[in-house]
């Protein structure tokens, strides 16, 4: 894949990228999406991701097209937690993740974060061997707060002492 850009979303060019990129990984992995208002955030992200407490971008490929999403929220008290990094296949293992991941590290560290959170599902092995180069440690086990009782690890980083890893 040629070069991306991270960008925040903006309505007016990204449209429903953002839920189309998540929808065909969903897809791909055979899991169900459109459900009860669980994709609501990915809708508007506008709506969810307000530029004060939580903040959305996605990865734009050479012709404008998203190809990758990621959103981040201030938790308080320094705690920030990263939701709904997803890359098309076409964008993965050429850094589009990577990219995503730093994004929302600058992001949250820029407004002060000292630590991260993220939950993954436990069948995106690639993406946990993502978090881990970044210093992310599985830190525990959980169902998922979504229609299906997904099956998920959390993952969360010492903003104070990340980095990537290679």
């Amino acid at each position: 894949m040629s070069a991306i850009r991270i960008v925040p979303y903006d309505r007016a060019r990204h449209g429903d990228g953002p839920w189309r990129v998540i929808s065909a990984v969903f897809d791909e992995y055979g899991f169900p999406f459109a459900e009860s208002d669980y994709d609501a955030d990915v809708l508007d992200p506008a709506a969810h991701y307000d530029g004060q407490t939580g903040w959305f971008a996605v990865a734009e490929a050479a012709d404008g097209r998203v190809v990758g999403c990621v959103g981040v929220t201030d938790e308080g008290e320094g705690l920030f937690e990263l939701h709904r990094l997803y890359v098309l296949a076409e964008g993965r293992r050429g850094g589009t993740g990577s990219a995503l991941v730093r994004w929302v590290l600058e992001t949250a560290r820029s407004r002060g974060a000292r630590r991260m959170v993220l939950f993954s599902d436990i069948h995106f092995e690639d993406a946990h061997r993502l978090y881990e180069r970044f210093g992310f440690h599985r830190f525990r086990f959980r169902y998922a707060p979504d229609p299906w009782e997904s099956r998920e690890w959390g993952f969360e980083l010492d903003m104070r002492a990340s980095g990537e890893r290679r």
